[in-house]
């Protein structure tokens, strides 16, 4: 009778332990289905000498920006179809990026192209995929401020859910905006993003701070020809 009774207790012991296995497993795939991991650090630092225009904390002047941005679209609608083809035939470039939210139109530079440098366009950081490879990152860097060379002056005007689109190989991949977050300024930028998920990635001074960087992660939701 007691040979019994240990050897139910051995097999209860045995089943509850493979329990507490299965829930821990079931939990480990559940969080790492659900959290944003830290699986990138890319080497980055931006030292433009011109400084961010300093504007009150109320959204007013935001929301004005984004309406002459609206106005601006609709005016100069020729003129960005005629920037958009000098991009196209621009052999430093691979593709253009477009912001819609803040008019945003421009070339993005060949990792390997002489150009490719903060003080000149916007940065293609390495290691950078191209949009076209399933679970990549796209990263992208430029200044802000006033200057010629501030093509994201106007990121601090995006939010969760805006759209930003890369034109590349004649396919027009959309993304949303999904992750908002600074980094000191430090030359090394922490990228949190999904890695099942196709990224971009744009990097700039932050609004107002000169010791930290602004991170906007989007995901890839589609994509269209153009």
């Amino acid at each position: 009778m007691d040979k019994k009774i240990k050897k139910n207790r051995i097999i209860i012991i045995i089943m509850f332990i493979i329990g507490i296995i299965g829930i821990i497993l079931l939990s480990y795939n559940y969080v790492s289905s659900k959290v944003r991991l830290t699986f990138e650090t890319v080497n980055l630092e931006i030292n433009g000498n011109e400084q961010p225009k300093v504007i009150d904390k109320g959204t007013t002047e935001e929301k004005q920006i984004v309406e002459e941005n609206k106005e601006e679209s609709k005016e100069n609608n020729n003129n960005n179809n005629k920037q958009r083809q000098t991009i196209i035939t621009n052999k430093d470039y691979f593709g253009y990026i477009e912001i819609p939210k803040i008019n945003l139109i421009q070339g993005l530079v060949k990792l390997e192209s002489k150009n490719n440098n903060v003080n000149k366009n916007i940065q293609t950081i390495y290691p950078s995929d191209y949009p076209d490879i399933t679970n990549g990152n796209l990263i992208l860097a430029a200044h802000s401020g006033s200057s010629s060379i501030a093509y994201f002056k106007h990121l601090y005007l995006l939010n969760n859910n805006d759209q930003v689109n890369v034109i590349y190989n004649n396919e027009k991949y959309i993304y949303n905006i999904t992750n908002i977050y600074t980094v000191p300024k430090n030359g090394q930028v922490a990228i949190y993003r999904n890695p099942n998920k196709t990224t971009l990635t744009l990097i700039t001074c932050t609004k107002n701070d000169n010791t930290t960087q602004t991170v906007y992660i989007s995901e890839l939701i589609r994509k269209e020809g153009v």
